[in-house]
């Protein structure tokens, strides 16, 4: 049973430039026909008004439900609870499922709000707190830079695109195409031509002074480059009407760049200031110092988390993420080739498979970044698929993550039968209840 059943019930059907409001009385009934409100001062100093006349003759405070609709439900959420009204999101996903239940097809915004309002009084569906303003501006800002990251990606591809038609070879010069010597060399030199035309010695100079290292090196690469920019001749001289695109690009990867890092400034900022919740700090401290996750992942998953104190078990956590196993199920029939589910963060998912990655691999001495996992994952691989046994990483990733976060305790690593010990032991020392 809901327990906003004998409650004055609000459904607002949020939409980018206005909203539809439905009032349920404690009886159930509906209160007047829904109406609409525009998302400016006025419209929204009209729905206060109808909530408090309406809650001093019904002598019950309004509790406001609205749809999780990204951005656009949250300056109507936060302007109510400004004006001490209690207020909840609901998934769209529950309420997707409830918006159609009479016989007649009918879809509006006024029904729409209405299933949201008789979804709140009647179900007990789960309902969600905003998180508070600085981890959701923290959500914000981590996911714009997940996205210039993606718009990088995308113009470093298309680069390399580019010189393998007007450069051939170059990206075979050096380790890291995209790295500071690459980047300065085709900044100065955009095109083969100006490669065969510059001065030896100074674009020695150039890659020695870049890269940090010896003449020596930079010579051989020198000579590389002029072989390459020697084959690149042979291309049609209509292609070197293209040099500016290459140009272009170098200009847009080095904005993007600095953007990027503008980005990961402010997070340090926002996390830094006095301003932010305490134990979200302590928690992004705890996450940094598990093998494999970073400053940056960390604050990401929190930013996605909110407030832990929401989940109760590890599985909880599981299908916040979207990792728990989907259901095919009906009458004798038992589906054996279940996928993720994926209803949860995509964002979260995102920065975990990340994470697994980095837990299996090692590093450039040989060292393993997490032994345990590694030998986990390296056992999944014998009769799964290696997605399969990513999936498997990440799902006991998130238990780290929990354990780590509700023991409020840093991370160590354990072979399975030492933790095993350490949790019998743990058992025996518990007060019997």
């Amino acid at each position: 049973m809901s327990q906003f059943l004998h409650d004055f019930v609000v459904g607002i059907d949020v939409s980018s430039e206005f909203s539809v409001v439905a009032m349920l009385a404690p009886s159930g009934e509906l209160i007047r026909k829904p109406f609409r409100i525009d998302h400016n001062p006025a419209g929204f100093h009209k729905l206060l008004d109808i909530l408090k006349k309406e809650e001093e003759r019904l002598q019950r405070k309004p509790i406001y439900f609205v749809e999780s609709t990204g951005i656009f439900h949250l300056p109507l959420f936060f302007f109510l609870r400004s004006n001490n009204l209690k207020g909840f999101v609901l998934n769209p996903l529950s309420v997707h499922s409830t918006k159609n239940f009479d016989l007649r097809k009918v879809k509006n915004d006024s029904k729409d709000a209405e299933a949201i309002a008789r979804l709140a009084k009647y179900q007990d569906v789960k309902v969600s707190l905003v998180p508070e303003p600085q981890i959701l501006a923290l959500r914000m800002m981590t996911r714009e830079y997940y996205a210039l990251s993606d718009t990088l990606t995308e113009m470093k591809n298309r680069l390399s695109t580019d010189l393998y038609l007007l450069f051939p070879g170059f990206l075979d010069v050096f380790s890291g195409a995209f790295g500071k010597t690459a980047l300065a060399i085709l900044k100065d030199f955009p095109s083969p031509r100006a490669i065969l035309a510059a001065d030896t010695d100074s674009l020695t100079s150039l890659i020695s002074k870049t890269s940090r290292k010896g003449t020596a090196w930079a010579t051989k690469k020198v000579n590389q480059l002029k072989d390459c920019a020697q084959l690149a001749s042979s291309m049609p001289h209509e292609f070197s009407w293209l040099d500016a695109k290459i140009k272009v690009h170098i200009d847009g990867i080095e904005s993007m760049q600095a953007s990027l890092d503008g980005v990961v400034t402010q997070i340090q900022a926002m996390i830094d200031s006095e301003l932010f919740p305490a134990d979200a700090k302590r928690h992004i401290e705890l996450l940094d110092g598990i093998p494999g996750i970073g400053f940056l992942t960390a604050a990401t998953l929190i930013a996605e988390i909110g407030d832990f104190r929401l989940f109760k078990s590890a599985k909880a956590l599981t299908a916040f993420f979207g990792l728990d196993p989907s259901v095919n199920q009906s009458g004798k029939f038992q589906g054996n080739r279940n996928k993720i589910s994926k209803r949860g963060t995509r964002i979260g998912r995102r920065i975990l498979f990340t994470i697994a990655m980095a837990s299996i691999r090692t590093t450039r001495k040989g060292d393993e970044i997490n032994p345990v996992l590694r030998e986990f994952y390296a056992a999944k691989c014998v009769n799964k698929k290696k997605k399969v046994a990513l999936v498997a990483v990440m799902h006991k990733l998130l238990h780290y993550i929990f354990a780590v976060l509700r023991d409020q305790k840093p991370f160590e690593i354990r072979q399975p039968e030492d933790h095993q010990s350490w949790r019998n032991t743990k058992l025996r020392q518990a007060p019997a209840a």
